[in-house]
């Protein structure tokens, strides 16, 4: 997830199933992928006015016929995407790439509950999003499970900026640090099977309900 380290151009990606995972029409990934090159040119980083207008149509497009969603309004959606914005931000530079960010924010948001209709999980894109990174595919790397991590906790960060308390915050604070994570799954190689580090995110306490909304 996330980072600048090693992710493939969005064109290298497998779009049929970036499409499954999204429930998105192909026609309609693509022309999201035209557009945002459309509007950030050559250089391919989009700055936050910019981001406004898609996050918009994002969020709208993700969340047609759904009956749970909540209705928002313009200033609503204007102040979640800045706060989307800079979670996803992650090198702190003003601008967001599409492999790099745009797409992860896609998939990420782009769901309600554990399985879609279609009975792609959570956890399915989450594997999806580790496999688009040009590494060793079976592995995951010290380095790579800190970007993870980092991403993780940032997403932790805006999946909770709405509904903050103090005894939430009191948590995250003292919530277990990426390295607390890796020494419980290093056998000391440096590298854990992609597997092996999936399953322990998924179910762990501090993520497990970004894979299972029915946890709480």
């Amino acid at each position: 997830m996330g980072g600048s380290s090693s992710k493939k151009p969005f064109t290298e990606w497998d779009l049929v199933q970036f499409s499954n995972m999204t429930g998105v029409p192909l026609s309609t990934v693509e022309n999201i992928y035209k557009d945002f090159r459309t509007v950030t040119g050559e250089n391919n980083k989009m700055e936050k006015k910019e981001f406004r207008h898609l996050y918009k149509q994002m969020y709208q497009s993700s969340q047609s016929g759904n009956n749970v969603a909540p209705f928002l309004t313009d200033h609503d959606l204007d102040k979640m995407s800045d706060h989307v914005f800079e979670t996803y931000d992650f090198d702190g530079s003003g601008k967001l790439t599409f492999e790099g960010e745009f797409a992860e924010i896609y998939l990420m948001l782009t769901h309600y509950g554990s399985t879609t209709a279609d009975g792609i999980t959570h956890r399915d894109r989450f594997n999806y999003l580790i496999d688009q990174y040009d590494t060793t595919p079976e592995f995951i790397t010290r380095e790579r499970a800190e970007q993870i991590f980092s991403r993780l906790n940032k997403y932790n960060n805006w999946s909770n900026w709405n509904k903050t308390t103090p005894a939430s915050s009191s948590q995250s604070s003292n919530a277990p640090t990426w390295e607390h994570h890796w020494n419980k799954l290093d056998d000391g190689t440096g590298r854990v099977q992609k597997s092996k580090f999936i399953d322990y995110v998924t179910t762990s306490n501090e993520y497990k309900r970004h894979f299972d909304p029915a946890v709480v």
